[in-house]
């Protein structure tokens, strides 16, 4: 099930402080609609083509992080993404029913190692920290939620 919302329900003509909410299976074929349709919301809010594309890197990040990781069993479950913008600041809350799992507890890879000697994992954290003001996470209702925040530039 696909939404989009803002202060008129459509995404259509987005007004300052709208909002974008879209809800799809936890699949990676959903990805390339999310990332459309985050595109064109930009794109009515004026954000840049730069904005667009890190918002766009830090929700695949995450979630196919979530949609690989969090269903591990393989059953169906549901994501959820809404995006909000308030004057100059963007706030991204991402929410899955997959398991528990804060990946902001993972630690920060050691950029200064060869690649070669690198363990696996903590660049794609490390990408969302670094596009990102603000990340935090929380188990509620049985959800995984994913708050971002980005000042515009």
């Amino acid at each position: 099930m696909n939404t989009a919302d803002n202060s008129s329900n459509r995404i259509g003509n987005p007004t300052p402080n709208s909002h974008f909410a879209q809800r799809f299976p936890n699949t990676v074929e959903s990805l390339e609609t999310l990332a459309e349709a985050v595109e064109m919301f930009g794109d009515k809010m004026g954000w840049t083509n730069a904005t667009v594309m890190q918002i766009n890197l830090v929700l695949e990040e995450l979630l196919v992080n979530a949609i690989d990781h969090g269903y591990p069993d393989g059953r169906d479950g549901e994501i959820a993404v809404q995006i909000s913008c308030d004057g100059d600041t963007i706030t991204i809350i991402i929410s899955d029913d997959a398991d528990p799992f804060n990946p902001f507890l993972m630690a920060a890879p050691d950029l200064s190692l060869a690649v070669a000697n690198r363990p696996i994992g903590g660049l794609g954290i490390h990408l969302v920290r670094s596009y990102m003001d603000g990340c935090a996470y929380c188990y509620s209702q049985q959800r995984n939620q994913v708050i971002l925040t980005k000042r515009l530039p």
